[in-house]
């Protein structure tokens, strides 16, 4: 190893625009700085009186900017050393796919079968052939062989490129710390770099040249303006090309949002969403809506006046909705079960998770839903039970008591979708029928 020299604090002096580096150890002006100086705040002096040491031995200040690949501004006094603002700009560098020389001792040669045919001129027998006319003069042409090599193994290739030839595009800094004195900014000097392709190893080949994409910023489309009667803002999606942002940094990343003006709905009428029919289920109703103007004032609006009300028929899929969940508890708990519409005897019940003998509430969903319980499993044809018919709702124990079903005893069911009140949107009184379903059945 080798000692270095502590470092030295000089003092620049500039003197009529030139700065020469006063020692105070040696109590002499330099012109130049060693590699060791420490560089105190400048001072201005007149010409006179100047003292310069030439010590042999002391090194030429380092070109430190200059040593660089990026190029830098300095000011010519003490301040430190700013960037430029800079942007390479690369040519295409040149690639290849290289890939390992194959052993032909693991390969063979495969060739299709060639298409061959007989021709024959139209005159087999002229006088050049001396008259000789004892055979035909028919010749046999076949198309070109095709053939390929076939290793067993595959063949390593990779890609190579040289190092991309940069130049540098700058301006000066836009922040920059800045003292009594000018900025100066060097020219970008490059770098000392190899721009051809590494050397090709003997066991590879050459498979193909290119040229690699430098990274740039993709910008997408405007969206709409914010606002459409008035100034807002837009935005767009910018993005890398290869993916990272980071890989893009040397250029300005374009605008992602931008201010703008449409004025396409000013005077102009508004609606807002239509809301629900006033009847459902397939009956006549109307339906309503908001309509306003863009200004405040009414009459400035261009055009008619949308309409705020219109007739509406409903048939909504909830005019066909129907399921019974049948419960195991009094009130809507214990075991449960919900089943579609059908003709459900206690096999089909049992089928479907009912316990018949132990149903104690159940719900009835969809407005146009319909269930009718019979006590026996025949449907009460040959022994006389209890029949019960309600409509959508919820049918505690109690519920189920006041329209005469016995507690845990239903052992038949029909469910099915009132046709009627789904298509026309008219309404059964449920509780009025099964009131006539029990006189019927007394009388």
């Amino acid at each position: 190893g080798f000692l270095r020299s502590s470092p030295r604090v000089v003092v620049p002096i500039v003197t009529n625009g030139v700065t020469h580096f006063y020692d105070p150890e040696t109590e002499q002006l330099r012109p130049r700085l060693s590699q060791n100086d420490l560089l105190a705040p400048a001072v201005s002096l007149p010409q006179a009186g100047l003292v310069f040491a030439q010590s042999p031995d002391e090194a030429p200040a380092p070109d430190v900017a200059g040593q660089a690949c990026y190029p830098h501004c300095r000011w010519n006094c003490t301040q430190p050393v700013c960037n430029q603002d800079c942007t390479p700009e690369c040519e295409q560098p040149r690639c290849q796919t290289r890939c390992h020389r194959p052993d032909y001792n693991k390969c063979n040669i495969q060739c299709g079968k060639p298409h061959c045919t007989v021709f024959c001129p139209e005159s087999s027998c002229t006088e050049s052939d001396g008259g000789d006319c004892s055979s035909p003069k028919c010749q046999t042409r076949c198309s070109q062989p095709a053939c390929f090599l076939n290793c067993k193994d595959s063949v390593e290739c990779a890609h190579v490129c040289h190092p991309p030839r940069c130049t540098w595009n700058c301006r000066s800094p836009t922040q920059c710390e800045k003292p009594s004195c000018r900025l100066t900014c060097e020219k970008a000097a490059g770098c000392v770099r190899s721009y051809q392709l590494p050397p090709l190893s003997p066991s590879f080949t050459v498979n193909g040249e290119f040229t690699a994409e430098k990274a740039h910023w993709v910008t997408f489309s405007w969206g709409a303006c914010g606002l459409q009667c008035g100034r807002s803002v837009r935005h767009r999606k910018v993005v890398c090309s290869t993916g990272e942002d980071s890989e893009c940094q040397f250029t300005a990343r374009p605008a992602t949002e931008e201010p703008c003006e449409d004025y396409s709905l000013c005077n102009s009428w508004r609606a807002g969403e239509w809301g629900e029919c006033s009847e459902i289920c397939g009956g006549k109703g109307v339906r309503s809506r908001q309509v306003w103007c863009s200004n405040v004032d009414e009459n400035e609006c261009i055009g008619s006046r949308p309409a705020s009300e219109e007739i509406c028929v409903d048939r909504g899929p909830h005019c066909e909705e129907c399921s019974v969940t049948f419960f195991g508890g009094p009130d809507f708990d214990g075991w449960n079960a919900t089943i579609p519409p059908g003709h459900y005897n206690d096999t089909g019940l049992l089928k479907r998770g009912v316990q018949c003998e132990d149903v104690s509430s159940l719900k009835v969903v969809g407005r146009c839903c319909r269930l009718k319980m019979y006590e026996y499993a025949d449907f009460n044809q040959r022994t006389r039970g209890f029949q019960a018919f309600v409509g959508p709702g919820s049918f505690n124990r109690q519920d189920l008591e006041d329209r005469n079903v016995d507690d845990n005893d239903i052992s038949a069911a029909d469910i099915w979708v009132d046709l009627r009140c789904a298509k026309e949107g008219r309404n059964v009184n449920v509780d009025a029928l099964h009131q006539r379903m029990l006189l019927l059945r007394r009388e």
